[in-house]
């Protein structure tokens, strides 16, 4: 095993560790409600979108896979939803994985290509999850139509949560010391 597959693995397990950290604040920020889903959802993202982008497409995958267990554990997501989530996750981090970046060997953000990017990775992961959502209420594989604007509706945070992970990810991955994980510095 190369020097950079172990710091790729380090930094993953490190950003790993930071997820498991950031949904541990939701009982100190008074559970499940509105301003922790936000505050929490959106560190998640930006963990996501750094493994993506700054580790690599698997990177992304381990720590996608993994928030959701968290969550379950924590009772803040269901064991029907759990695929939809982990789904939701992976369509995110394969996304910005595969275009967010021009230069893939550069921790550079070009703004309006992140942008734009953010903006599409974000409306799939919500409706892969609102899907799931209104398959898992309606009880089979084609969701009725009610059941999939109430999971839309109810999906929408997501949007929300990943535009802003997107928006703080595109802040500090130029900022990370690039060589960890044996890339040019974005700056």
């Amino acid at each position: 095993m190369t020097s950079q597959n172990i710091r790729k693995m380090v930094t993953t397990a490190i950003l790993i560790a930071l997820t498991i950290v950031f949904q541990l604040l939701r009982p100190v920020l008074g559970g499940s409600n509105i301003i922790s889903t936000y505050i929490i959802g959106s560190l998640v993202n930006v963990a996501l979108i750094i493994a993506a982008c700054a580790v690599g497409l698997w990177s992304g995958v381990a720590v996608g896979v993994i928030t959701p267990l968290i969550a379950l554990w924590q009772q803040h997501a269901t064991l029907p939803m759990l695929p939809w989530i982990i789904a939701g996750n992976l369509v995110l981090v394969v996304i910005f994985a595969l275009w967010a970046q021009k230069d893939k060997s550069s921790l550079k953000v070009e703004w309006v290509r992140w942008i734009i990017v953010g903006i599409i990775a974000t409306v799939v992961k919500c409706a892969v999850m609102a899907y799931g959502q209104a398959t898992v209420i309606g009880g089979g594989f084609t969701p009725a139509t009610a059941a999939l604007l109430t999971a839309a509706g109810k999906q929408f945070v997501q949007v929300i949560t990943a535009l802003i992970g997107a928006v703080l990810a595109g802040i500090i991955l130029p900022a990370l010391p690039a060589s960890t994980v044996g890339k040019k510095s974005g700056r």
